[in-house]
């Protein structure tokens, strides 16, 4: 028998193994990649049917992710808080100006098609605490610089809170 209940646990195994290179290369993973995601929200019209809820969230979403990056930049050298500051507000400003264009397509959305505004609403739930988490892991090295070496207690409510203040603004529903 221990011949037996040995071969019985390799072909378990492999049927295991086998199992999971199947999910794998039939993409059984619960995320999609993100270019096809940006695809999908540049072609579908604002209040449109046809997954526009989930394809505005991803759009709200990428937005979000790009000002980071541009944050990220701006801080990269560790420039004094003097230059910072200005360099920030700027970029501020134009995302505001975006997230606030993105927010009347996602009140159109609200009007034009419940079920996709619930769908958007989903994915926002889903998916943006791992943006905000990205969001602090990229900005890290600049919040530890401001904050452990400088003590600029407003420098790093710049990097870290206002960027998602500039976010809810995107999906303010008053």
């Amino acid at each position: 028998m221990p011949g037996r209940a040995r071969s019985l646990t390799v072909m378990t195994v492999v049927v295991v193994l086998m199992s999971a290179v199947a999910l794998v290369g039939c993409g059984g993973g619960t995320s999609s990649p993100a270019p096809a995601a940006s695809e999908a929200a540049a072609s579908v019209a604002p209040g449109g049917a046809g997954g526009s809820g989930e394809a505005l969230c991803t759009e709200i979403l990428t937005t979000f992710d790009a000002m980071v990056a541009e944050v990220a930049d701006a801080a990269k050298t560790k420039p004094a808080p003097a230059e910072l500051t200005p360099a920030l507000e700027a970029i501020y400003t134009d995302y505001t100006a975006r997230m606030t264009d993105l927010n009347g397509r996602y009140r159109a959305l609200k009007d034009a098609d419940i079920a996709q505004f619930g769908a958007c609403n989903t994915y926002l739930g889903n998916e943006r605490g791992k943006h905000v988490l990205a969001k602090d892991n990229t900005l890290t090295e600049a919040l530890k610089y401001y904050n452990l070496e400088l003590g600029d207690a407003a420098m790093v409510a710049l990097l870290s809170t206002r960027p998602v203040e500039v976010l809810e603004i995107a999906v303010k529903q008053d």
